[in-house]
């Protein structure tokens, strides 16, 4: 028999020799250039009401109360569908949602940037996974024609989290209706930080796909997630997602905090602070060669050379400024990246300080 603790270790090393072995680390001081907190709400938080803490149960047996069904409620109005499910993050739903609902003899066809949580879920479906080119609706269109006789399912990301940019979603639209897909789109990235009130990227394009993902744990500054659809399909997975039906359901604390921050006022005034910082940071940074979108909160700065971008890294964490480099396997091996997140509550000398830093390092 091999020993288990001789192969870990071999792996273990084997990141380590390549410069991408992941550890925890703490934060705390650092100017904040990295979390998904764009609006600035996690930092900000103040409880109406103090509830018990946990509803110590499942949904279906005795972990739903009356906060969880008017927050489902709430969730379906501003998100704009007939009903909604709460999950407890949004990894959770897109394994809930493509472990159960693509059957054998379906397909899902997912862009092949997508979040690890929809990779795992079409590994956990019984249906056919097929990845089509990053944000290319001709492929997709393609891959569609080739599987006109199954049920597919279309899984993309209204904003995509590594690169910062954004799904052409009128045009994948379009391609699912032609085809009859059934579009289901991830907003982790852009619940809160676009759309009236925070209702998204899909509301704000006036785009209604089959199902839609919305994480709470990013710009709504709290935690869990929901997905909107259809009556009909939302209580199949009641019936069917076994990561909902197996999980102990949010405490009445996480389900209270959630609704507090969906029903905040003051999201139009994050989402115009957000924008001006972004657009100054794409002033300042106009001679670096930036793929990501313009309004996008994420900014990508790509680099060839790994030892570049830990130096670089270092030196940032040196001046208390927090941006995570990000490593292969998390995006490809020639990809490596420094990854910007700009935020509704930064200042311009913040950025100023971080273009210092980055402006002295030679980025190919």
């Amino acid at each position: 028999m091999k020993n288990l603790h001789q192969r870990l270790t071999s792996k273990l090393r084997q990141r380590e020799k390549g410069g991408n072995l992941r550890s925890l680390k703490s934060y705390s001081g650092y100017t904040d250039f990295f979390s998904n907190d764009y609006l600035g709400f996690g930092n900000s938080i103040q409880f109406d009401t103090i509830h018990s803490n946990n509803v110590g149960s499942s949904r279906l047996i005795a972990g739903t109360t009356d906060l969880h069904l008017q927050l489902e409620e709430y969730c379906a109005g501003l998100f704009q569908n007939g009903k909604s499910l709460l999950f407890n993050s949004g990894y959770s739903a897109n394994l809930g949602v493509l472990s159960s609902l693509p059957q054998k003899d379906d397909v899902i066809l997912y862009d092949e940037r997508s979040h690890a949580s929809i990779k795992d879920g079409v590994r956990l479906s019984l249906a056919k996974g097929i990845k089509f080119k990053h944000n290319d609706f001709s492929d997709l269109s393609n891959k569609l024609i080739k599987n006109s006789q199954s049920t597919v399912f279309v899984v993309i990301e209204s904003l995509y989290s590594m690169d910062g940019d954004f799904a052409p979603l009128q045009e994948i639209y379009n391609i699912c209706e032609k085809y009859q897909a059934y579009l289901i789109v991830d907003e982790a990235h852009s619940g809160g930080v676009f759309g009236e009130n925070g209702s998204g990227y899909c509301a704000e394009k006036n785009i209604k796909p089959f199902l839609k993902l919305i994480t709470f744990g990013k710009a709504f500054g709290a935690n869990g997630a929901c997905v909107v659809g259809d009556a009909t399909t939302i209580d199949y997975l009641v019936n069917y997602s076994r990561p909902f039906i197996y999980t102990t359901a949010l405490s009445s604390n996480d389900t209270s905090l959630i609704l507090q921050q969906l029903k905040r006022t003051d999201y139009k005034i994050k989402q115009d602070k957000l924008q001006s910082i972004i657009a100054y940071f794409n002033d300042k940074f106009d001679r670096f060669s930036i793929q990501s979108d313009s309004i996008s909160p994420i900014k990508s700065i790509v680099f060839r050379d790994r030892s570049t971008l830990r130096s670089l890294e270092t030196e940032l964490h040196k001046q208390k400024i927090g941006v995570k480099a990000i490593y292969a396997p998390t995006v490809p091996e020639n990809q490596e990246r420094l990854r910007i997140s700009l935020h509704a509550f930064n200042t311009f000398e913040e950025v100023d300080r971080l273009y210092t830093v980055i402006e002295k390092h030679e980025i190919d």
